[in-house]
């Protein structure tokens, strides 16, 4: 769909900027994703209407209907899981780390506010996980409706979160919700009566088209099976190495991992002044949510570490880094060798900059880097200070609570 949009973009709707391509499985809000919609409506409407006049003599499409809902069941509860397990392993709400324990709320932007809320609590993780589970109702015909009902209820948190704080995916989880809502179409009438009216009520089940031959309603059963228990073990595998992989990084950093307060940030042999904008001010390492520069006031750029090669990846603004790298898949092709090459290729055009570290001392961080063909010298101190040292992590569950005040 990629040069289609492209088109779309430039040609109909003449969008100046680039138009920022997703990776896989990513749901930000960007122009792309409003224009792949924008070609999924249009699409929609000319196929509905070419499709009814060319058949308007079919009594009923009730084969055709009971195969969509099976594609759309399948896909919402296979979703559904993919989301829980994310809450269970704690991969989409990671634990605070240091950078978010040390911004003021102030300064936090209402999605970070609303992640460092959920990364608080495992418990809440489990418990949101444990909604968004409900969902594998809807891979059988007899509970689609409760399933659709639990699905519609977890996916309404899911919109009012992410509508409430700016949260980058709206319109997923809104396609997803409307997905739900067509799942219960079939039934409105009768919710309603069951609800409001008092009179007994029964939901029929979606007919499933009727095999003759033996082998072929065994072949489906088995298909069912398979294609279940495939997609539920492969997420689950899948999240297990996720996990590791994450629990390793942090064990690689774990050495360097803390706050630095900048004591000395040299340019070309010239010692900037803690009023200067261009100096660092403090240095995160180790915040798997976010490791990042601090600049004077509220500003930040964002950083990459790699314990291995002992270097620190820093760029600025994560929507300029996302339009330095379309440009280059725009130029280079979206491959994977294009890919593997994308950090040297930022920093060979200097969108992004590198700096070696190493520690003198257990507290002591020396770095070293160019910044647009100037040499840069830091000094950074680290503070004595651990996850379990802050207020709030200190402060737990308690049954009897006699102050009915914050601290």
């Amino acid at each position: 769909m990629d040069s289609i949009i492209s088109w779309v973009g430039k040609d109909l709707f003449h969008i100046p900027y680039i138009i920022i391509s997703p990776y896989d499985a990513e749901h930000n809000d960007r122009t792309y994703v409003y224009l792949l919609y924008f070609i999924i409506a249009i699409l929609s409407i000319l196929g509905t209407v070419v499709w009814s006049l060319a058949d308007r003599k079919r009594q009923d499409y009730n084969q055709l209907y009971y195969w969509l809902t099976v594609i759309i069941r399948y896909y919402l509860a296979f979703t559904m899981f993919l989301f829980a397990l994310y809450k269970f392993f704690k991969l989409q709400f990671p634990d605070l780390g240091y950078y978010t324990l040390t911004e003021q709320v102030g300064d936090m932007s209402p999605m970070h506010l609303a992640w460092a809320f959920f990364g608080y609590s495992y418990g809440y993780n489990v418990f949101m996980g444990i909604a968004e589970c409900a969902g594998l109702f809807l891979l059988f015909r007899r509970t689609t409706t409760i399933g659709a009902i639990f699905t519609l209820a977890a996916l309404a948190n899911v919109i009012a979160v992410n509508y409430s704080f700016d949260v980058h995916a709206k319109m997923y989880p809104t396609a997803l919700f409307v997905m739900a809502i067509f799942l219960l179409l079939k039934d409105g009438k009768r919710i309603f009566q069951f609800f409001f009216s008092g009179q007994a009520v029964s939901l029929p089940v979606i007919k499933a088209p009727v095999f003759q031959e033996q082998w072929m309603r065994v072949s489906k059963t088995v298909l069912k099976i398979t294609v279940i228990g495939y997609f539920l073990i492969s997420h689950l595998i899948d999240n297990i190495g996720y996990k590791k992989d994450y629990e390793e990084g942090l064990n690689a950093i774990s050495e360097y991992s803390g706050i630095y307060d900048i004591e000395s940030f040299v340019v070309n042999q010239d010692t900037l002044s803690k009023e200067n904008p261009l100096r660092w001010q403090q240095l995160v390492i180790g915040d798997r949510m976010l490791e990042a520069v601090r600049f004077k006031g509220d500003s930040i750029a964002f950083a990459s570490v790699d314990a291995n090669k002992k270097e620190i990846i820093v760029s600025g603004d994560l929507t300029d880094l996302s339009t330095y790298m379309q440009e280059i898949y725009n130029e280079l092709g979206a491959s994977d060798d294009t890919y593997y090459k994308m950090d040297s290729i930022l920093l060979a055009r200097q969108m992004v900059h590198s700096f070696n570290f190493e520690l003198s001392d257990s507290l002591t961080l020396i770095l070293n880097g160019t910044v647009e063909n100037n040499s840069v010298h830091i000094i950074a101190k680290r503070r004595p200070v651990e996850i379990k040292d802050f207020r709030l992590m200190k402060r737990r569950f308690h049954w009897i609570n006699e102050a009915n005040y914050f601290y």
